[in-house]
Protein backbone atom coordinates (compact mmCIF):
# COMPACT_ATOMS: atom_id res chain seq x y z
CA UNK A 1 0.00 0.00 0.00
CA UNK A 2 1.70 3.04 -1.20
CA UNK A 3 0.87 6.05 0.94
CA UNK A 4 1.33 10.31 -0.60
CA UNK A 5 1.93 12.16 2.20
CA UNK A 6 4.98 15.36 1.15
CA UNK A 7 3.83 18.58 2.39
CA UNK A 8 2.44 19.89 -0.96
CA UNK A 9 0.33 17.47 -1.07
CA UNK A 10 -1.12 17.58 2.40
CA UNK A 11 -1.53 21.55 1.89
CA UNK A 12 -3.20 20.61 -1.69
CA UNK A 13 -5.55 18.56 0.30
CA UNK A 14 -6.36 21.37 3.36
CA UNK A 15 -7.25 23.33 0.75
CA UNK A 16 -9.56 21.97 -1.48
CA UNK A 17 -11.54 20.14 1.37
CA UNK A 18 -12.34 23.72 3.10
CA UNK A 19 -13.13 25.15 -0.18
CA UNK A 20 -15.07 21.70 -1.18
CA UNK A 21 -18.18 22.38 1.19
CA UNK A 22 -20.13 19.38 2.79
CA UNK A 23 -19.04 15.92 1.51
CA UNK A 24 -22.57 14.03 -0.66
CA UNK A 25 -22.81 10.66 -1.08
CA UNK A 26 -23.53 9.60 -4.53
CA UNK A 27 -23.63 5.80 -5.39
CA UNK A 28 -23.22 4.45 -9.18
CA UNK A 29 -22.56 7.11 -11.41
CA UNK A 30 -25.00 8.29 -13.80
CA UNK A 31 -23.83 5.43 -16.19
CA UNK A 32 -23.85 2.61 -13.25
CA UNK A 33 -27.28 3.66 -12.55
CA UNK A 34 -28.31 3.34 -16.22
CA UNK A 35 -26.53 -0.16 -16.60
CA UNK A 36 -28.91 -0.83 -13.64
CA UNK A 37 -31.62 -0.03 -15.28
CA UNK A 38 -31.11 -1.63 -18.58
CA UNK A 39 -30.33 -4.84 -17.14
CA UNK A 40 -34.05 -4.51 -15.23
CA UNK A 41 -35.28 -3.54 -18.71
CA UNK A 42 -34.48 -6.64 -20.42
CA UNK A 43 -35.69 -8.83 -18.06
CA UNK A 44 -39.53 -6.82 -17.20
CA UNK A 45 -42.44 -8.13 -18.95
CA UNK A 46 -43.95 -6.00 -22.21
CA UNK A 47 -46.10 -4.54 -19.64
CA UNK A 48 -44.46 -3.42 -16.87
CA UNK A 49 -41.57 -1.79 -19.34
CA UNK A 50 -44.90 0.49 -20.80
CA UNK A 51 -45.92 0.71 -17.37
CA UNK A 52 -42.38 2.46 -15.91
CA UNK A 53 -42.12 4.58 -19.13
CA UNK A 54 -45.47 5.89 -19.06
CA UNK A 55 -44.43 7.12 -14.77
CA UNK A 56 -40.98 8.27 -15.30
CA UNK A 57 -41.57 10.23 -18.78
CA UNK A 58 -43.53 13.14 -16.72
CA UNK A 59 -40.51 13.54 -14.67
CA UNK A 60 -38.96 17.24 -14.87
CA UNK A 61 -36.69 16.90 -17.40
CA UNK A 62 -34.27 20.54 -17.42
CA UNK A 63 -32.07 17.67 -15.46
CA UNK A 64 -31.78 15.69 -18.87
CA UNK A 65 -30.76 18.04 -20.90
CA UNK A 66 -34.56 18.77 -21.90
CA UNK A 67 -35.48 15.43 -23.19
CA UNK A 68 -38.06 13.07 -21.11
CA UNK A 69 -36.28 10.56 -19.08
CA UNK A 70 -36.96 6.70 -19.93
CA UNK A 71 -36.60 3.45 -18.12
CA UNK A 72 -33.15 3.27 -18.14
CA UNK A 73 -32.78 7.31 -17.80
CA UNK A 74 -35.16 7.63 -14.96
CA UNK A 75 -32.05 5.40 -12.66
CA UNK A 76 -30.39 9.43 -12.90
CA UNK A 77 -32.82 11.53 -11.43
CA UNK A 78 -32.76 11.64 -8.07
CA UNK A 79 -28.47 12.05 -8.33
CA UNK A 80 -29.65 15.09 -11.11
CA UNK A 81 -31.97 16.65 -9.04
CA UNK A 82 -28.94 17.53 -6.87
CA UNK A 83 -28.52 20.30 -9.15
CA UNK A 84 -31.17 22.50 -6.53
CA UNK A 85 -30.82 23.87 -3.57
CA UNK A 86 -32.36 22.54 -1.27
CA UNK A 87 -31.81 19.31 -2.00
CA UNK A 88 -34.12 17.21 1.03
CA UNK A 89 -32.97 13.87 -0.45
CA UNK A 90 -29.13 13.17 0.60
CA UNK A 91 -29.41 11.10 3.16
CA UNK A 92 -32.18 8.88 1.46
CA UNK A 93 -29.16 7.00 -0.53
CA UNK A 94 -26.84 5.43 1.90
CA UNK A 95 -26.39 4.12 5.72
CA UNK A 96 -23.51 4.71 7.80
CA UNK A 97 -22.84 0.91 9.28
CA UNK A 98 -19.69 0.73 11.12
CA UNK A 99 -16.83 -1.13 9.37
CA UNK A 100 -15.57 -4.49 11.13
CA UNK A 101 -12.44 -6.03 9.33
CA UNK A 102 -14.70 -9.76 9.09
CA UNK A 103 -18.04 -7.64 8.07
CA UNK A 104 -19.94 -8.62 11.02
CA UNK A 105 -20.56 -5.76 12.70
CA UNK A 106 -24.16 -4.84 10.73
CA UNK A 107 -26.77 -3.25 12.48
CA UNK A 108 -29.33 -0.96 11.20
CA UNK A 109 -28.61 2.86 11.85
CA UNK A 110 -31.10 5.35 12.44
CA UNK A 111 -33.70 6.88 9.71
CA UNK A 112 -33.73 8.28 7.18
CA UNK A 113 -31.91 5.96 5.33
CA UNK A 114 -31.77 3.72 1.90
CA UNK A 115 -33.47 1.32 3.55
CA UNK A 116 -36.01 3.71 5.14
CA UNK A 117 -36.23 5.73 1.33
CA UNK A 118 -37.35 2.46 -0.42
CA UNK A 119 -39.88 2.00 2.38
CA UNK A 120 -41.38 5.12 1.63
CA UNK A 121 -41.44 4.59 -2.38
CA UNK A 122 -42.80 1.36 -1.74
CA UNK A 123 -45.78 2.92 0.70
CA UNK A 124 -46.48 5.20 -2.02
CA UNK A 125 -47.63 2.57 -4.31
CA UNK A 126 -49.65 0.84 -1.43
CA UNK A 127 -51.67 3.93 -1.03
CA UNK A 128 -54.68 4.17 -3.06
CA UNK A 129 -54.96 8.04 -2.72
CA UNK A 130 -51.29 8.79 -4.27
CA UNK A 131 -51.37 11.01 -6.85
CA UNK A 132 -49.74 10.60 -10.89
CA UNK A 133 -46.70 12.96 -9.55
CA UNK A 134 -46.20 11.19 -6.30
CA UNK A 135 -45.87 7.50 -8.27
CA UNK A 136 -43.52 9.10 -10.69
CA UNK A 137 -41.36 10.26 -8.09
CA UNK A 138 -41.85 7.09 -6.13
CA UNK A 139 -40.48 5.18 -9.49
CA UNK A 140 -38.14 6.81 -10.02
CA UNK A 141 -36.79 6.46 -5.94
CA UNK A 142 -37.50 2.72 -6.86
CA UNK A 143 -34.78 2.63 -9.56
CA UNK A 144 -32.33 4.69 -8.31
CA UNK A 145 -32.10 3.57 -4.30
CA UNK A 146 -32.19 -0.11 -5.60
CA UNK A 147 -29.04 0.39 -7.61
CA UNK A 148 -27.66 2.63 -4.30
CA UNK A 149 -28.32 -0.35 -1.92
CA UNK A 150 -26.03 -2.72 -4.20
CA UNK A 151 -22.63 -0.01 -4.34
CA UNK A 152 -20.71 -1.26 -1.42
CA UNK A 153 -19.51 1.70 0.14
CA UNK A 154 -22.53 3.21 0.66
CA UNK A 155 -23.77 0.86 3.37
CA UNK A 156 -20.03 1.60 5.72
CA UNK A 157 -18.62 4.31 7.32
CA UNK A 158 -15.27 3.92 8.82
CA UNK A 159 -15.66 7.41 9.86
CA UNK A 160 -14.82 8.55 6.50
CA UNK A 161 -18.15 9.09 5.13
CA UNK A 162 -18.55 6.03 3.09
CA UNK A 163 -14.81 6.37 1.91
CA UNK A 164 -15.56 9.94 0.74
CA UNK A 165 -12.82 10.53 3.67
CA UNK A 166 -10.42 8.25 2.06
CA UNK A 167 -8.25 9.55 -0.37
CA UNK A 168 -6.86 7.88 -3.32
CA UNK A 169 -4.35 8.00 -5.99
CA UNK A 170 -3.36 5.77 -9.27
CA UNK A 171 -6.67 6.14 -10.94
CA UNK A 172 -7.34 8.07 -14.23
CA UNK A 173 -10.48 9.74 -13.15
CA UNK A 174 -11.65 11.50 -16.66
CA UNK A 175 -15.01 13.37 -15.06
CA UNK A 176 -13.84 13.98 -11.61
CA UNK A 177 -14.02 17.47 -10.34
CA UNK A 178 -10.42 19.20 -10.82
CA UNK A 179 -11.46 20.66 -7.29
CA UNK A 180 -11.39 17.90 -5.48
CA UNK A 181 -9.32 15.15 -4.81
CA UNK A 182 -10.16 11.63 -5.37
CA UNK A 183 -11.48 9.82 -2.96
CA UNK A 184 -12.42 5.42 -2.28
CA UNK A 185 -16.03 6.22 -2.58
CA UNK A 186 -15.88 7.95 -6.12
CA UNK A 187 -13.88 4.99 -7.28
CA UNK A 188 -16.21 2.65 -6.02
CA UNK A 189 -19.33 4.75 -7.67
CA UNK A 190 -17.33 4.04 -11.01
CA UNK A 191 -15.27 0.93 -10.36
CA UNK A 192 -17.54 -1.32 -12.80
CA UNK A 193 -15.82 0.23 -15.74
CA UNK A 194 -12.43 0.84 -14.21
CA UNK A 195 -9.63 -2.13 -15.56
CA UNK A 196 -6.44 -3.39 -15.56
CA UNK A 197 -4.36 -3.31 -19.25
CA UNK A 198 -0.71 -4.54 -19.35
CA UNK A 199 -0.36 -4.01 -15.19
CA UNK A 200 -1.54 -0.60 -15.58
CA UNK A 201 -5.28 0.88 -14.55
CA UNK A 202 -7.26 2.14 -17.59
CA UNK A 203 -10.61 3.73 -17.89
CA UNK A 204 -12.51 1.34 -19.66
CA UNK A 205 -15.09 3.24 -21.58
CA UNK A 206 -16.46 6.99 -20.62
CA UNK A 207 -19.40 7.75 -18.94
CA UNK A 208 -22.14 9.55 -21.56
CA UNK A 209 -22.61 13.47 -20.50
CA UNK A 210 -26.78 13.89 -20.27
CA UNK A 211 -26.71 15.20 -23.91
CA UNK A 212 -25.83 11.77 -25.04
CA UNK A 213 -28.02 9.52 -22.10
CA UNK A 214 -30.01 6.92 -24.40
CA UNK A 215 -33.64 8.88 -26.00
CA UNK A 216 -35.06 5.09 -25.50
CA UNK A 217 -34.17 2.13 -23.67
CA UNK A 218 -31.72 -0.36 -25.60
CA UNK A 219 -29.72 1.52 -27.25
CA UNK A 220 -26.05 2.34 -27.43
CA UNK A 221 -23.66 1.81 -25.25
CA UNK A 222 -25.20 1.61 -22.13
CA UNK A 223 -26.72 -1.55 -24.14
CA UNK A 224 -23.63 -3.04 -25.32
CA UNK A 225 -22.22 -2.65 -21.65
CA UNK A 226 -25.47 -4.26 -20.17
CA UNK A 227 -24.89 -6.79 -22.27
CA UNK A 228 -21.34 -7.50 -21.61
CA UNK A 229 -22.42 -7.56 -17.73
CA UNK A 230 -25.43 -9.82 -17.72
CA UNK A 231 -23.58 -12.26 -20.29
CA UNK A 232 -20.52 -12.53 -17.47
CA UNK A 233 -23.52 -12.49 -14.75
CA UNK A 234 -26.62 -14.81 -15.84
CA UNK A 235 -29.06 -14.73 -13.63
CA UNK A 236 -29.08 -18.86 -13.38
CA UNK A 237 -25.47 -18.03 -12.19
CA UNK A 238 -25.89 -15.65 -9.21
CA UNK A 239 -27.38 -17.53 -6.03
CA UNK A 240 -28.40 -14.65 -4.03
CA UNK A 241 -31.29 -14.19 -6.56
CA UNK A 242 -32.52 -17.44 -4.47
CA UNK A 243 -33.34 -14.58 -1.83
CA UNK A 244 -36.26 -12.80 -1.01
CA UNK A 245 -36.13 -9.72 -2.59
CA UNK A 246 -35.53 -8.10 0.72
CA UNK A 247 -33.84 -4.98 0.88
CA UNK A 248 -32.82 -5.82 4.64
CA UNK A 249 -30.64 -8.66 2.61
CA UNK A 250 -29.28 -6.41 0.42
CA UNK A 251 -27.93 -3.95 2.38
CA UNK A 252 -26.05 -6.69 4.54
CA UNK A 253 -24.71 -8.28 1.62
CA UNK A 254 -23.16 -4.53 0.35
CA UNK A 255 -22.00 -4.34 4.07
CA UNK A 256 -19.88 -7.63 3.58
CA UNK A 257 -18.42 -6.76 0.57
CA UNK A 258 -17.36 -3.29 1.59
CA UNK A 259 -16.11 -4.98 4.88
CA UNK A 260 -14.07 -7.54 3.15
CA UNK A 261 -13.11 -5.88 -0.32
CA UNK A 262 -14.15 -2.42 0.03
CA UNK A 263 -11.27 -1.19 1.29
CA UNK A 264 -6.97 -1.43 0.29
CA UNK A 265 -5.68 -4.06 3.29
CA UNK A 266 -4.05 -2.10 6.29
CA UNK A 267 -4.89 0.47 8.60
CA UNK A 268 -7.08 3.69 7.58
CA UNK A 269 -4.39 6.45 6.07
CA UNK A 270 -4.32 9.45 8.34
CA UNK A 271 -5.90 12.58 7.33
CA UNK A 272 -4.43 14.20 3.86
CA UNK A 273 -2.65 10.69 2.62
CA UNK A 274 -3.65 9.19 -0.34
CA UNK A 275 -3.24 5.74 -0.87
CA UNK A 276 -2.45 4.47 -4.17
CA UNK A 277 -5.25 1.60 -5.53
CA UNK A 278 -3.29 -1.28 -6.69
CA UNK A 279 -4.02 -2.92 -10.03
CA UNK A 280 -4.59 -6.19 -7.88
CA UNK A 281 -7.71 -4.21 -6.08
CA UNK A 282 -8.98 -2.50 -8.86
CA UNK A 283 -9.38 -5.40 -10.57
CA UNK A 284 -10.60 -7.28 -7.89
CA UNK A 285 -13.25 -4.00 -7.69
CA UNK A 286 -14.11 -4.12 -10.78
CA UNK A 287 -15.40 -7.69 -10.63
CA UNK A 288 -17.11 -7.24 -7.27
CA UNK A 289 -19.29 -3.45 -8.68
CA UNK A 290 -19.54 -5.46 -12.16
CA UNK A 291 -21.43 -8.76 -9.81
CA UNK A 292 -23.47 -5.89 -7.68
CA UNK A 293 -24.74 -4.04 -10.63
CA UNK A 294 -26.16 -7.12 -12.53
CA UNK A 295 -28.02 -8.00 -8.82
CA UNK A 296 -29.22 -4.70 -8.95
CA UNK A 297 -30.86 -5.16 -12.40
CA UNK A 298 -32.23 -8.37 -12.08
CA UNK A 299 -33.33 -7.77 -8.35
CA UNK A 300 -35.27 -4.45 -9.69
CA UNK A 301 -37.00 -6.39 -12.51
CA UNK A 302 -38.31 -8.49 -10.10
CA UNK A 303 -39.35 -6.29 -7.91
CA UNK A 304 -40.87 -4.39 -10.40
CA UNK A 305 -42.79 -7.47 -11.77
CA UNK A 306 -44.08 -7.86 -8.44
CA UNK A 307 -45.45 -4.15 -8.02
CA UNK A 308 -47.20 -4.39 -11.07
CA UNK A 309 -48.92 -8.02 -11.06
CA UNK A 310 -52.13 -7.24 -9.67
CA UNK A 311 -53.95 -5.00 -11.66
CA UNK A 312 -54.01 -4.16 -15.22
CA UNK A 313 -54.35 -0.55 -15.41
CA UNK A 314 -51.77 1.87 -16.70
CA UNK A 315 -50.87 3.71 -13.57
CA UNK A 316 -52.13 7.37 -13.78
Amino acid sequence: MAVTSSPCFRIFLVLLILGSGAVQALAWDSTGHMLVGEIAYEQVRPDVRARVDALVRTLDNRYNNHKPYNFVTAGCYMDDMRAEKGYPYSAWHYMDVNYTPDGRGYAEPAVPNVLWALQQAFATFEDSGSSGPQKSLAMAMLIHFTGDIHQPLHCVDWNDKGGNGYFIAGVPFSDLSKTKPANLHAFWDRAYRFGVQGGKVIELYYSPWPSERPGVPAAGVIKNQAAKIMERYPPGSMAELANVGDPHVWARESYRYACKFGYPHGPHPGDFEAVTLTPLFVGNAHDVACRRIALAGYRLANLLNSLFEADGATPQ
